[in-house]
């Protein structure tokens, strides 16, 4: 599990982003994997008449697990569009981190309106669903503020 922490008191400073990846064996194994089932892709008639190559990780890197993952771990990246790290549910679960109305338990008058409601990524970019989620957001706030005044 990664872990994000604040670099500084200034506003403006960026977080620190530790994604920790492929740091269980799942992931590694996982990993390897990938690499594997995209070789296999390769080698397939259909693509025969195009002659691909492997560019990355390369033939020199073998086929056990621990050469596939290193060789993930040296070539992957990400794109940082981190999703589901604030959970959804009841008080009672020691995971969840916002209700069903976006407010964080325990704090009064503080929500999360972004994607990190999300429990998952999504295939496509991020930002129309991230929209989506704060026009939501936006409009249960207003609900709350009419009910409460």
């Amino acid at each position: 599990r990664g872990v994000v922490r604040l670099r500084s008191v200034e506003l403006d400073a960026p977080p620190v982003i530790a994604p920790n990846y492929l740091s269980t064996e799942d992931d590694r194994a996982v990993a390897a994997d990938a690499i594997r089932v995209t070789r296999r892709l390769m080698r397939q008639p259909a693509l025969a008449g195009f002659s691909p190559e492997e560019f990355l990780p390369g033939r020199a890197v073998g086929d056990d697990d621990a050469a596939l993952a290193r060789a993930a771990g040296d070539i992957g990246t990400t794109i940082f569009h981190p999703v589901g790290t604030a959970k959804m549910g009841l008080p009672s679960d020691p995971m969840a981190v916002v209700d069903a109305r976006l407010r964080v338990h325990g704090l009064g008058g503080l929500r999360i309106v972004d994607a990190s409601v999300m429990p998952a990524i999504t295939s496509g970019n991020t930002n129309t669903p991230t929209s989506m989620i704060a026009m939501k957001g936006a409009s249960m706030i207003v609900e709350d503020a009419k009910a409460t005044a």
